[in-house]
């Protein structure tokens, strides 16, 4: 289904001024107001000034339109969301997704714990270390890491869950997919295919459904992989089941494997 998402967050598109251009239907969870009344309206109107102040100085923080701020557990209205804002141009992409756990006590010092169970200097070994390491972070059943082809370098997890052919090797933003079967929520206003392209919870087309679907997948997991700003791989996680993970809890996944695959290059990987 074009120009929706899934029903697990909301997605707003807001412009330099602040004002709301598009919305997700579902965004009536915060304040009750019909998605249609909001195009146009200031955000603070919708999430209020304490929560405006906080993701407007998160947003200070974008330093070029490939970079994102994450901000978990916040408060809007009376929802706890995880949220995550990127820009393009004069706007801003902004989702937030229900919270399903509560903030973790220390995320960063989860990455450099993580970093320093890996051992050895063989590329391959490191990444087999990392993703046994970053399934049991994450949940899910299956995760494989892969280069820029979609070629499949190491996996770990289940040995009955594969993971897919096909894969997206070449994307620019994180995408989770946490219920194949789940029904889409609409997209209310003017939002572009680019721009919902870098939302990482716009709804799955049905060949995405159908290709995991085939394989007994229901939930799915990408993040890119960069080495001083360049793509190099990616990581991908399968699950037999829905599932999402928090949004910060995939922010020390991601962290984690990029650190990895920076290290597998000093080993002399070759992306």
């Amino acid at each position: 289904m074009e120009n929706s998402i899934q029903p697990c967050a909301l997605l707003l598109l807001v412009g330099s001024d602040w004002r709301m251009t598009a919305v997700s239907a579902n965004a009536a969870m915060i304040g009750g107001q019909r998605p249609a009344d909001l195009i146009g309206q200031p955000l603070a109107d919708l999430i209020g000034s304490k929560a405006i102040h906080s993701l407007r100085n998160r947003m200070s923080w974008l330093a070029k339109d490939e970079s994102e701020v994450h901000d978990f557990g916040v408060q809007w209205g009376e929802v706890t969301l995880d949220v995550r804002a990127s820009r393009e141009r004069d706007q801003y992409l902004v989702e937030a997704e229900l919270a399903v756990e509560p903030r973790l006590p220390d995320g960063i010092g989860m990455v450099r714990s993580m970093s320093d169970r890996l051992d050895g200097d063989d590329p391959l070994k490191l990444a087999d270390q990392a993703m046994r390491q970053l399934c049991a972070l994450t949940g899910f059943d299956r995760l494989g890491l892969t280069d820029l082809d979609g070629r499949v370098i190491v996996s770990a997890g289940r040995s009955e869950v594969d993971v897919p052919a096909g894969v997206d090797a070449r994307m620019t933003a994180p995408y989770i997919l946490a219920d194949a079967d789940a029904e889409p929520v609409a997209m209310v206003g003017e939002i572009g295919s680019a721009q919902l392209a870098r939302a990482s919870f716009r709804a799955a087309d049905s060949g995405t459904r159908e290709r995991l679907g085939g394989v007994g997948i229901a939930a799915a997991m990408s993040l890119p992989l960069r080495i001083d700003g360049k793509p190099v791989a990616a990581v991908h996680a399968y699950h037999n089941a829905p599932r999402r993970c928090s949004a910060e809890r995939r922010s020390v996944a991601h962290l984690f494997a990029e650190r990895l695959v920076a290290r597998m290059a000093r080993q002399g990987w070759k992306p």
